[in-house]
């Protein structure tokens, strides 16, 4: 059933939409922390943030994988 422009979501829907987005949301906690290990391991040295959170990414998606 359409209301306006907007398309009502079953309650059904609703859910996996939300499940998708929890999942996403503990995705990124996930690489945001692995991120922060990394960095620990220089023992706080700077270094490259995006090379930390691109490797924490591959780390971390193949175990969602």
């Amino acid at each position: 059933m359409e209301i306006g422009n907007t398309k009502k979501k079953s309650p059904k829907r609703k859910a996996v939409a939300q499940a998708i987005v929890d999942e996403n949301q503990e995705i990124q906690e996930a690489i945001r922390l692995k991120a922060y290990e990394i960095y620990l391991e220089r023992n706080g040295a700077p270094g490259d943030e995006l090379e930390d959170w691109i490797t924490a990414e591959r780390i971390v998606l193949k175990k969602f994988a």
